[in-house]
């Protein structure tokens, strides 16, 4: 295969890896388990398989252009052939910058996927906001049902703050749920999302608000970690993962 094919296949890999990791929410599930046998087991294998395969092609193509450069390297170190020389030089420049692009990704992956999942719950904020008014105004005080989100119990019992969804309502086509509704003194509503592209928290805060850490109706600490605005006094939200306190 000619360098320049190789160079082609590398640069759209290294393209396409990024994107990917911004677009499907299951990549940064894989790249999150480091341990082989969890991996496996817990990703589903057309996913587990392409992520393989990318990551093979990755660097397989990155050690033969190292190859090739060096054996160019090697005929440079004759006086007469200076400008092979230098071009291997700049060679070695591009492929130390393509590492450090790899390097990039591999260490900001997280923030990748972030940011992905930010555009996508940007568009889905009128779902978002049609489960929140339900509540906005007319918060319960026991259990009951809503045709938003179907049944649900009422925590702590005499003055609710959590919702629990015996039914979670579902997010657009995506496999995204809410399995819980908060509600804090200054009247924003927070709620827990679950599924594939779960994990997190969408809130909405009213003005001069903004996401902060707090603890739930079921005495669940939420440290919070990072929030991003997605439009409407929406955020997205993500808490460190905490023991209930006893």
């Amino acid at each position: 295969m000619k360098t320049k094919q190789i160079w082609i296949i590398h640069i759209v890999t290294l393209i396409a890896f990024p994107l990917w990791i911004a677009v499907d929410p299951s990549v940064e599930s894989i790249m999150q388990r480091l341990d082989f046998s969890d991996a496996m087991g817990n990703t589903d294998w057309f996913r587990f398989g392409a992520f393989s395969i990318t990551s093979v092609v990755a660097a397989v193509t990155l050690i033969a252009l190292f190859a090739r450069m060096l054996g160019r390297s090697k005929n440079a170190l004759d006086s007469s052939k200076n400008a092979l020389g230098s071009r291997s030089i700049r060679q070695l420049f591009v492929l130390v910058g393509v590492i450090a692009i790899w390097c990039s990704v591999g260490r900001y992956h997280q923030s990748i996927a972030w940011q992905g999942k930010r555009i996508r719950f940007a568009s889905r904020v009128d779902q978002l906001e049609a489960i929140a008014s339900t509540f906005r105004d007319d918060w319960p005080t026991t259990d009951g049902q809503r045709n938003a989100v179907g049944p649900f119990m009422a925590y702590p019992f005499g003055r609710p703050t959590t919702l629990v969804l015996l039914e979670a309502p579902r997010i657009e086509s995506r496999l995204v749920y809410i399995s819980a509704i908060e509600r804090c003194a200054n009247g924003a509503i927070k709620l827990q999302l679950t599924g594939t592209d779960g994990g997190d928290w969408a809130e909405w805060h009213p003005p001069n608000s903004r996401p902060s850490s707090f603890i739930g109706g079921l005495s669940d600490p939420h440290e919070l970690e990072t929030a991003t605005s997605i439009g409407r006094g929406w955020f997205l939200v993500r808490y460190r993962a905490e023991q209930p306190i006893v």
